[in-house]
């Protein structure tokens, strides 16, 4: 994939007009993308938030020092040297090129000023401090910042920019959340697999053996009477099986498992008795939760939800998806199955 690095150059800016050309060039032909002075044609105070942004953007720093210390601000510091040190400050990987010779440069390029001398002579050697190379012409500059950066580049990678024809479309992104959850799903079956490996199923209540529920049911003379509902194992399942499929509430599934038990109701009650009135405690609730996760019939569910949704959702296992489909599965009547062919 392609990656584009961008570079900050902080140099003084008329006196190094043709050295930052030759800079610039360099970095295009690294495919890489210069930033600095250009974008501040008035640098000041003002814009001193926008040149630190800028510079944080920035994969590397570029540093050119010749004969000039630069405008400086209210305290006396060049805007130069605010940026060199602000990029040491966040530990921006950085280059350093100072002229050879600083003498022989034309007399516009150098500074008259014994005070300004004195500051950048100091930033001078403040600069050694880093990855530092002498130059002494633009064309050498040039050649030095292409060979400093490729070095600079291997020892420091950086994520660069990504040209927008290779950025993440919503469908490559919806794609990637789509297999994050198919990878949650199969270590969590991963673990179920383990656990269940642990334990004698053979040993569980399941299939055709009942689980009874005691409640009070009224009758039809009046008032109430202690009554036993008993409902399979299969049987539960084939009523919120289906809801599972696709994932479904724990508030879903356990209104099927009361379904199931007003549908076991005599139908002498049964008119009596409305749906409403068939209460689960929570305990046969956990009951049923942890029977059918130890049973490796059911999971907690793993898509992707927002993030108000507070609530607890279940899906069915391969294993109980094909434990449903061989209770729920319609089968052929025993008279339409056709006879085997005579043996010759």
């Amino acid at each position: 994939m392609e990656t584009k690095h961008q570079v900050f150059v902080s140099s003084t800016f008329k006196d190094l007009v043709q050295e930052r050309q030759a800079v610039i060039h360099a970095l295009l032909e690294l495919d890489c993308i210069p930033a600095g002075m250009e974008l501040f044609p008035a640098a000041d105070e003002d814009a001193w938030s926008l040149i630190r942004s800028v510079i944080d953007d920035c994969d590397y720093y570029i540093l050119v020092i010749a004969g000039k210390y630069g405008s400086t601000n209210s305290s006396g510091v060049s805007f130069t040297e605010m940026e060199f040190d602000y990029a040491v400050s966040i530990n921006k990987p950085i280059l350093a090129f100072l002229h050879e010779n600083p003498d022989a440069l034309p007399a516009g390029n150098v500074d008259k000023s014994e005070p300004l001398l004195q500051r950048l002579d100091a930033f001078r050697e403040k600069a050694k401090s880093r990855h530092c190379k002498f130059w002494t012409s633009p064309e050498d500059l040039g050649g030095k910042v292409s060979r400093s950066l490729v070095q600079l580049r291997k020892r420091h990678p950086s994520a660069g920019w990504i040209p927008g024809k290779y950025a993440a479309s919503d469908a490559m992104l919806r794609e990637l959340q789509e297999l994050r959850a198919r990878v949650a799903e199969l270590e969590l079956e991963a673990v179920v697999a383990k656990a269940k490996d642990d334990v004698d199923l053979s040993a569980l209540s399941q299939g055709a053996d009942k689980v009874p529920l005691a409640l009070n049911l009224r009758q039809p003379g009046g008032g109430a009477k202690r009554t036993v509902l008993s409902v399979s194992w299969d049987t539960l399942l084939s009523y919120f099986g289906p809801s599972m499929l696709t994932e479904c509430t724990d508030e879903e599934m356990m209104g099927r498992v009361r379904l199931a038990y007003f549908h076991a109701v005599p139908d002498e009650l049964r008119e009596h008795n409305p749906l409403t009135g068939i209460i689960l405690p929570s305990v046969f609730e956990d009951k049923i939760r942890v029977q059918f996760q130890a049973l490796g019939f059911v999971a907690p569910g793993v898509k992707r939800r927002a993030v108000a949704d507070n609530s607890r959702y279940w899906r069915l296992t391969p294993r109980g998806e094909k434990h449903l489909l061989s209770v729920r599965a319609e089968r052929r009547p025993t008279a339409a199955v056709a006879p085997a062919a005579p043996a010759e």
